[in-house]
């Protein structure tokens, strides 16, 4: 008797419901989860209407179909401006049922907790950028020479629409040059405008060694490439001039990717004082050779003086390669010196 006395409950409750349906009572919607969320049948539709509880926009305005799930066709209705890149917006369940009932929606909340959190799709403004743009002014107006920005604070807080382009406008800059600080006041695509600090770092471009080099070893223009680092990594002794290093010789083992000193080179001599070199001499078709002894080192083009060893008369002749030198007949009495 008492398991019949159920079955006639159960068969009681859903003639009721499918009574109640049919006279049009609301009828509770279920989400995704199996939870209630407390929407009713919308008239004429099959489907109950769907609260949403997180909402990403990519438009600037917070549509009905936004917010519902099933909405049926031609009740799309604006009810809100969608909130800025970065921010967001958090509906309660009376705000959203006043919406409901002021477009004429059938949904009431089952429950007064409800919040649904409605964002922007953003893009976070990248801190590169805004350096780029305040550094660009600061060149116009402030800075000649070489620099880079340290932009106080990690990330930039400022925010655009991900499907918006990107474009920076400096307001307002300042620069104190004793302390090198600056102070701008900037904005992304027309948006709130943020103060932004930080610091002017005075920069050099200086030549770097791609790889080790031994001592004695030849620097050669493949084996260096040009840096930019700060002015205070460098020193009066750092090499800054391509004709500094190119040709020089290492004096110590020289370490990749750190500035060069010009304490660490030393010239690529091809001639020493007092070896014995080849002399030529070429005028015309004729070519002349002798014997020398250097009174003078010297690197690749350099002229030093020699002694003629069978006249020991001296010439100036221009160092060609190693212990050989090229005298320019600059006078016939280089030429009687050189053939004694």
């Amino acid at each position: 008797m008492i398991r019949m006395r159920h079955a006639l409950t159960h068969l009681t409750l859903a003639a009721a419901l499918a009574a109640g349906l049919g006279a049009g009572l609301p009828a509770t919607g279920f989400a995704a989860n199996g939870q209630t969320t407390g929407q009713t049948l919308q008239a004429g539709q099959n489907l109950p209407l769907i609260l949403k509880d997180q909402i990403t926009l990519d438009h600037p305005d917070l549509m009905l179909s936004d917010v519902f799930a099933n909405l049926p066709e031609g009740l799309d209705q604006r009810i809100a401006e969608a909130p800025a890149p970065g921010e967001r917006m958090v509906l309660g369940a009376r705000q959203i049922w006043q919406y409901a009932q002021a477009f004429g929606l059938n949904w009431r909340p089952e429950r007064s907790k409800i919040a649904v959190v409605v964002t922007r799709s953003s893009l976070e403004v990248p801190m590169e950028l805004i350096s780029d743009t305040i550094a660009q002014r600061l060149a116009a107006e402030y800075v000649e020479d070489q620099f880079d920005l340290d932009l106080f604070g990690r990330s930039s807080n400022m925010f655009i629409a991900a499907n918006e382009g990107m474009q920076l406008e400096v307001h307002a800059l300042s620069y104190d040059p004793r302390s090198k600080r600056f102070d701008a006041t900037i904005s992304a695509n027309g948006g709130r405008m943020t103060q932004m600090s930080g610091k002017v770092i005075a920069m050099v471009e200086v030549p770097m060694l791609r790889r080790h080099v031994m001592p004695g070893q030849v620097i050669t223009e493949d084996l260096i490439t040009w840096e930019r680092v700060a002015a205070r990594r460098a020193s009066v002794t750092t090499v800054t001039q391509r004709d500094d290093i190119v040709g020089q010789t290492a004096r110590r083992p020289l370490t990749a990717g750190v500035p060069v000193r010009l304490t660490d080179l030393k010239p690529n001599l091809l001639v020493t004082k007092g070896d014995l070199i080849t002399l030529t001499v070429r005028t015309g078709s004729m070519t002349l050779t002798a014997r020398g002894k250097a009174l003078e080192s010297g690197t690749r083009d350099a002229v030093i003086r020699v002694t003629n060893v069978q006249s020991q008369k001296v010439v100036e002749a221009r160092v060609i390669g190693p212990d050989t030198a090229i005298v320019e007949p600059a006078s016939l009495n280089n030429l009687a010196a050189l053939n004694g």
